[in-house]
């Protein structure tokens, strides 16, 4: 009688051929899979958006600032028109200023591989109008920093350009400073 109990039974069926078994190695190993795919992404991606040397460039604030003053007391702003198709621009500069040096023209977005700077080089006699092509069109961004400064660093112009707002003219002036302070 006991031999028939023994053969009623089944063997058990090894783990392997147990879909549960199978069912909670799944989560884990899908997680596995999405790490090791998230850290190629992450180390194929190169980050422009963070600089390498913050404190570095914090220091230089206080240089930026000198610079909006030197603008302000040299009454200095620029009206810029930018051709339609964004392949060039005309500059415009009031204020005292050597005609002579050349100037600057900085288009910075948010992706630094749009960026742009052009030369605007030294008039004839004490004309103060620049007109500049660019090497490639700008890409078609709704906004920019606009930065106008000469070759020597010493003042500088700057306005955040937003497409739809400005269209394609807009006016660059000092950074906010204190007047009184000047």
């Amino acid at each position: 009688m006991s031999n028939k109990k023994t053969e009623n039974k089944e063997q058990p069926r090894p783990w392997y051929k147990e879909p549960w078994t199978w069912g909670l190695m799944a989560g884990p190993a899908i997680v596995v899979v999405a790490g090791f795919i998230t850290l190629g992404y992450a180390l194929g991606v190169k980050d422009t958006l963070v600089t390498d040397d913050y404190y570095k460039e914090g220091k230089n604030i206080v240089l930026e600032i000198e610079r909006d003053k030197t603008a302000a007391k040299q009454q200095l702003s620029a009206q810029v028109y930018i051709q339609p198709n964004l392949d060039g621009a005309m500059v415009i500069l009031d204020g005292e200023y050597d005609t002579q040096r050349t100037l600057m023209l900085t288009f910075f977005h948010n992706i630094q591989e749009n960026d742009l700077t052009v030369e605007l080089p030294p008039t004839n006699k004490q004309s103060k109008q620049y007109t500049v092509a660019f090497p490639q069109p700008l890409p078609n961004a709704k906004n920019w920093l606009v930065r106008l400064e000469d070759d020597q660093n010493q003042w500088r112009l700057e306005k955040r350009w937003n497409t739809d707002k400005d269209g394609y003219t807009f006016k660059l002036n000092p950074k906010y400073i204190d007047k009184e302070k000047i």
